[in-house]
């Protein structure tokens, strides 16, 4: 899912994709590498999951735009994303909102997928 995002993604004029992570930890370490003003985390990641490095990131940091994309569209978990400080959560059926959120979002931002 995570390839086909990247390509959804790098297909939108103006948004520059960043990095791309395979679990929560390098997540969080490319996330304090390229410091992207978009930050989309899958919840369900191996090692450290996305709620996790939510978290982490909010600690310190306020203002990048944090998108967690998840398979699982319960309501619970996407209030406790919220809670955390999510600005957005979308499940996979969300895909299109998501992509045309990224879009309005583009015009000067760096986006990293993980």
């Amino acid at each position: 899912m995570r390839d086909y995002l990247t390509q959804l993604l790098s297909k939108l004029p103006g948004l520059v994709t960043v990095g791309e992570a395979t679990d929560g930890a390098q997540a969080f370490w490319l996330y304090h590498q390229m410091q992207p003003d978009v930050l989309i985390l899958d919840l369900n990641m191996p090692r450290t999951n996305g709620l996790e490095v939510l978290r982490a990131v909010r600690k310190n940091d306020q203002s990048t735009v944090i998108i967690m994309f998840s398979a699982d569209p319960a309501l619970a978990l996407r209030s406790a994303c919220l809670r955390a400080g999510a600005n957005f959560y979308f499940d996979k059926a969300e895909l299109p909102s998501m992509i045309a959120l990224c879009q309005r979002l583009q015009s000067e931002e760096q986006l990293a997928v993980v």
